[in-house]
């Protein structure tokens, strides 16, 4: 693979993961739709799984409310029109009736649609120690 395209890589795992981040922060759910594959399979840390809706229904109905949220330690790897990112997740929650900290380390796989639309069509989630 070439120094420029994991450089590409990193930069847009960046790029996506902050605007993924940003949305969170600001609960825009609407736009945070158009990131998200309508087929996505979404694999907390905590061994859950939620698709699409149920994931948009828990956040809507506020059983998940992310107080505060931060991706770090970003890799990016792109294999033609699919970017694998890695990086560790930094949380303040409220899940169902009880706040918790979540550090959790995960990987995404995002994959371009058409043009520069990229969406995120899985993600896997898996606690780490502080």
């Amino acid at each position: 693979m070439s120094s420029s395209n994991k450089t590409r890589g990193l930069e847009l795992a960046i790029e996506l993961e902050g605007r993924r981040r940003n949305l969170i922060r600001s609960k825009d759910f609407e736009t945070l739709k158009t990131l998200l594959s309508p087929d996505i399979v979404y694999v907390h840390s905590t061994g859950g799984v939620d698709t699409f809706s149920s994931y948009f229904e828990k956040l809507i109905n506020k059983s998940l409310v992310y107080l505060d949220v931060d991706y770090v330690d970003l890799s990016g790897t792109l294999f033609g029109d699919t970017l694998i990112v890695t990086g560790k997740m930094n949380a303040e929650l409220i899940l169902g009736s009880e706040q918790k900290a979540v550090q959790s380390i995960y990987m995404a796989t995002w994959i371009r649609q058409s043009g520069d639309n990229w969406v995120m069509c899985a993600h896997q989630g898996a606690p780490r120690s502080a």
